[in-house]
């Protein structure tokens, strides 16, 4: 048996047991989402430090239809040190540590899915992740302990629940519709959750992102014009613009939820890798997002399962106003599926 350590414990949160339990309780309760979402198969929630981003996270984990009947949770996150193309790295590791107990790894579904072929091109689709890349990503441990606290705060044991961490890279379109065929199956089943790790804008020099628009409807004319926003410099006369940045920041964030919300567009896919490559807005989740709204899209006898994206929170670590500063876009979302 192989146990992934908890590498970021004591730096990105605390590795004491009660201190974090207590944080991780705290912020659950304290959203506004009491009690589960019927039907919330799916939710996206940021990876950043929890006293950051715990706040909002929780909102994410408190809407989560978690219960004695969900055998699996599969959770998908962006590779944030290692490059690679047209694959899923899924972990090799038996169990995950957190300060809180560990939770057990779905070996036997690993080892199925490394099996997988491409349908025409014989290519494998996922590959087991050497260890130290597992150890290194944090947007996959930053969901351990937060979703530990959540199984025992609806009084589930952690032994009930099997879990499928996987990264995501660069995918060609073909490649995500290829994986989105083989998790379709899976997302269709209740007995099956998943969990998508993305931050949203990170914006500030030091990101290399200064994108800017003055309203929606400015960003909605460079969509529909494909014309990239504007990139604030040094010389950008910000009295000049219609509001501060951190709310162009803000606007940017919702249209690229209202993007993954608009279940009335069937081509909702390309509308998000148009919107990703317009305003080139830095959500580092982007990659597992691309992979889950393919898989929403191609399950079988769609027709017969309604799919509804809500987002009850949202949250910035810090407001904008001068090109000098930088911040960090949290949101919490889930999906219903019924």
């Amino acid at each position: 048996m192989s146990v992934r350590p908890a590498t970021h414990a004591g730096s990105w949160y605390s590795n004491r047991t009660q201190e974090l339990s207590q944080q991780l309780h705290t912020y659950l309760t304290k959203s506004s989402l009491k009690g589960p979402i019927r039907n919330a198969r799916v939710i996206i929630c940021p990876h950043a430090g929890y006293k950051y981003c715990g706040p909002t996270m929780a909102y994410s984990y408190a809407s989560l239809d978690i219960s004695s009947d969900v055998k699996r949770i599969f959770i998908l996150g962006p590779s944030h040190h290692i490059y690679f193309k047209n694959q899923i790295l899924i972990s090799a590791f038996s169990e995950l540590e957190t300060p809180l107990g560990n939770l057990k790894v779905d070996t036997d579904l690993c080892k199925a899915l490394v099996k997988k072929e491409h349908s025409e091109k014989g290519k494998k689709l996922f590959k087991l992740m050497d260890q130290d890349t597992d150890m290194a990503e944090h947007s996959l441990e930053m969901q351990f302990p937060m979703l530990v606290e959540t199984l025992k705060w609806r009084g589930l044991s952690l032994d009930e629940v099997k879990i499928v961490p996987m990264i995501v890279s660069h995918n060609s379109i073909d490649i995500d519709h290829s994986i989105g065929d083989v998790l379709s199956e899976y997302i269709k089943n209740p007995n099956n959750l998943f969990i998508v790790s993305s931050d949203f804008c990170h914006w500030g020099r030091r990101f290399q992102y200064t994108g800017y628009v003055g309203s929606k409807e400015e960003l909605d004319e460079a969509i529909q014009e494909e014309t990239e926003v504007e990139m604030l410099t040094a010389r950008s006369k910000l009295s000049h613009h219609q509001v501060p940045i951190w709310q162009s920041i803000e606007i940017m964030d919702k249209y690229a939820m209202k993007t993954l919300a608009d279940t009335a567009n069937p081509e909702r896919y390309g509308a998000w890798k148009q919107y990703l490559e317009i305003t080139g807005n830095t959500i580092c989740g982007e990659k597992p997002i691309s992979v889950i709204l393919s898989a929403l899209s191609r399950i079988k006898d769609a027709s017969a399962l309604t799919i509804k994206f809500h987002w009850p929170h949202y949250s910035q670590s810090s407001h904008v106003t001068s090109i000098d500063d930088s911040s960090v876009s949290y949101t919490s979302g889930y999906v219903i599926l019924e």
